[in-house]
């Protein structure tokens, strides 16, 4: 970076001389961005250097996809934009998959992918491919960097995109031409719009006599329930639905993505619901008044669009208005923020709350008793000592061991509905994670480190299956290298584990391309330099959970071989799940 000293010395703004890469890295760093995660090429090396210049961190990861399943998750945990980078052609359309999970989350992401010279653009050039047009679907927006001098301005705006409305991932394409060109540029226009440094930038509420009206129609419900999504995260509206639950006696049942709208341990807790629940789907079906938050009120929550059933009065709350009412019928429909309108809930309904605490007490006590009944029929599961070691139990072991303000990562397929089923928040917030936009495997250790790196003062755990784990095993090394104290429980079933137990509930036990070979992952993580534990016993579990608590030096592999039984694989923990039969469709 060059500064014109003529025209500063002349009271002149000073002039700034950067190559494109150093622009984008000048600017990022203005925008306090967090650790990046990338693989570079020769059109971004300006971008690198400069990144090293500046002692910005930023991290070589061993697939792009991962890069950007670590940014996700990164941003999950701390609410600000997570940065990854990738070289144009392969490095570039390996993004696909993990933005479009982080477009369906709402999570905000910028990601920068090189391009070609333009000077000899579609002539051949090595790995040139139509790469924005194959990422675009999976994007809120593409900035392509057509002219150098407007780089601050374009990364304000991919920032302002990410972070606004219902979050999401901006692409940015910068042609080698760009990123190596040298521009100058003023000092007054690198500026930061603060607000859009985290998301959501900007708040917004529905109408007063909307707030109204859902008041009246929620103090009017004597059975009411809150459904809570991931928009309750991404808004950060926590402690503004559990106040609203405790002061009005209203449960809350939420989705995969958003348990920890409240804690799971919390009275009002009605755990999952959907596809797997524990008690939460009867008592919808019973409900009088159902408040949607932040839910987009999809296949898996609505157990293939059958909750809730039609008749029951609904609010939808959503960031997002073409989301409200895209199914189900909605009696009203809440556009705005999910902590401000919530906010505002309470105030409407603060002089009804003692009153309607009384009147619902008959309602409460009878969700306890459903909760007690419930944990009486799986309690033998949760404490199965059998071997190879039942899933409930594993998933019981970590809560037991766990400490409050833990994170769970959780990995697609099977390992995000046992833990969404099973295992519970202690508190409020964001303490389980799990790519529910794509619902890939894959996702556990990317996501595991992201999560790591973003709370480096709390344990996280990541769960993951062996063919997850098999898709990103070059990411162990990843997490050595950065030393993460990060714990990595991997289900060995040496099975592509959903797919086997959907084949043997649907297809009687005729298995095809679901098994894997016996491996043992405690050795192959020890060779790429993390800690590795390998359990056989459930006994032993808590204390392979509190040794690798102990470990704050290295990333710790626990591989856990669970039961090799493909009817034991899905979490159908008692007799009320619904059974899976032949013939039925299951995604």
């Amino acid at each position: 970076m060059n500064i014109n000293a003529e025209e500063q010395s002349s009271g002149d703004n000073a002039r700034l001389e950067m190559s494109g890469g150093e622009a984008i890295a000048e600017m990022l760093k203005r925008h306090n961005v967090g650790p990046m995660f990338g693989m570079a090429g020769f059109q971004l090396l300006p971008f690198y250097d400069a990144v090293r210049s500046l002692n910005m961190a930023h991290t070589l990861i061993a697939d792009e996809r991962s890069g950007a399943f670590m940014a996700d998750a990164w941003a999950r945990v701390t609410g600000r934009p997570g940065v990854c980078d990738a070289t144009l052609g392969p490095g570039a359309t390996n993004l696909l998959t993990a933005l479009t999970e982080s477009l369906n989350a709402g999570i905000p992401i910028i990601a920068m992918i090189g391009d070609t010279n333009r000077t000899h653009a579609w002539k051949n050039m090595t790995q040139e491919t139509r790469q924005v047009e194959m990422l675009r679907p999976a994007v809120k927006e593409v900035i392509r960097i057509e002219v150098g001098q407007r780089i601050p301005e374009h990364i304000r705006y991919a920032y302002t995109i990410a972070t606004s409305g219902r979050p999401g991932p901006v692409l940015i394409d910068v042609p080698e031409d760009i990123c190596h060109g040298v521009f100058d540029f003023d000092e007054d226009d690198l500026y930061v719009h603060e607000s859009t440094t985290k998301a959501p930038a900007v708040r917004t509420r529905p109408s007063v006599n909307d707030i109204k009206q859902a008041s009246l129609m929620l103090t009017s419900a004597e059975r009411p329930v809150i459904l809570a999504g991931g928009g309750i995260h991404i808004s950060g509206a926590q402690e503004a639905l559990t106040a609203l639950s405790r002061e009005h006696s209203i449960p809350v049942a939420h989705t995969l993505s958003g348990k920890g709208s409240i804690a799971c341990t919390d009275e009002l807790s009605l755990g999952l619901f959907g596809r797997y629940d524990r008690t939460a789907n009867e008592i919808i079906d019973k409900s009088d008044c159902i408040l949607v938050v932040g839910c987009k009120l999809g296949e898996i929550a609505t157990k293939r669009y059958t909750i809730p059933r039609t008749g029951i009065p609904i609010i939808h709350l959503d960031i997002l208005p073409e989301e409200i009412g895209r199914w189900a019928n909605t009696d009203l429909a809440l556009w705005g923020d999910a902590r401000e309108t919530l906010k505002d809930l309470r105030e409407a309904m603060k002089q009804e709350a003692e009153t309607l605490r009384n009147r619902r007490s008959k309602y409460i006590s009878e969700l306890s008793a459903g909760k007690l009944k419930w944990r009486a029929n799986v309690n033998e599961r949760l404490v199965s000592i059998e071997e190879p070691i039942n899933m409930a139990r594993l998933c019981h072991e970590l809560n037991n061991t766990l400490p409050d303000d833990a994170i769970l990562v959780a990995d697609g397929g099977f390992a995000a509905h046992w833990t969404g089923l099973l295992y519970d928040t202690k508190r409020p917030g964001r303490g389980f994670i799990v790519d529910r936009g794509m619902a890939s495997i894959g996702y556990g250790v990317a996501g595991g480190i992201g999560a790591q790196l973003a709370a480096p003062e709390r344990s996280v755990f990541s769960l993951t299956g062996d063919g997850g784990l098999n898709m990103t095993l070059g990411d162990l090394e990843t997490a050595a290298r950065l030393k993460v104290p990060l714990t990595m429980i991997v289900v060995n079933n040496a099975a592509s584990g959903y797919i086997k137990a959907l084949q043997h509930a649907m297809f009687e036990g005729r298995y095809q391309s679901s098994e894997l070979s016996e491996l043992n992952y405690a050795l192959i993580a020890e060779s790429l330099g993390c800690k590795g534990i390998r359990v056989t016993d459930p006994d032993r579990l808590a204390d392979a959970f509190e040794e690798s608590l102990k470990e704050r030096k290295l990333p710790t592999v626990i591989d856990v071989i669970v039961t090799r039984d493909a009817g034991k694989m899905l979490p159908g923990v008692d007799s009320r799940s619904a059974p899976i039969k032949k013939g039925d469709r299951i995604a």
